[in-house]
């Protein structure tokens, strides 16, 4: 990180995020947006969504949950696994991401048996939506 170590919670992860070359949008309260987010594979492979992350503000000691995504991709189900199960609508968990957004219940697995930042969780993100 090149910038001030001693950042935390959104603000470190968007700068994270910055200096990997992705467009982050810091909409205070501690979340953040990526816009234009590009799906790499899976079932919904070249779709075009903002993701939001509520960012906790001791990140990076936890991670955020689980991703918000401005596109109603399941039916909201806040039971069952995942693809289509423990998605919420965004509303009852963001102060930001309200109508057409969803969030989905995805604790990430095992924070702290790896490098514990932003890029990583990207990957996580990415890997969610390879399962789809």
């Amino acid at each position: 990180m090149t910038g001030d170590e001693m950042l935390v919670g959104g603000a470190r992860f968007a700068q994270e995020l910055r200096e990997a070359g992705t467009e982050v949008e810091e909409l205070g309260d501690e979340h953040i947006m990526i816009p234009r987010y590009h799906v790499l594979d899976g079932k919904c492979k070249g779709l075009r969504v903002d993701i939001g992350i509520v960012v906790p503000p001791d990140f990076p000691l936890s991670p955020p949950g689980g991703p918000h995504v401005h596109q109603l991709i399941h039916p909201n189900n806040p039971n069952g696994p995942h693809p289509s199960g423990h998605v919420h609508a965004s509303k009852d968990h963001s102060v930001h991401f309200k109508d057409r957004w969803q969030y989905w219940s995805r604790p990430f697995p095992n924070w702290k048996s790896g490098a514990r930042n932003a890029v990583r969780y990207m990957e996580y993100v990415q890997a969610l939506w390879e399962s789809q």
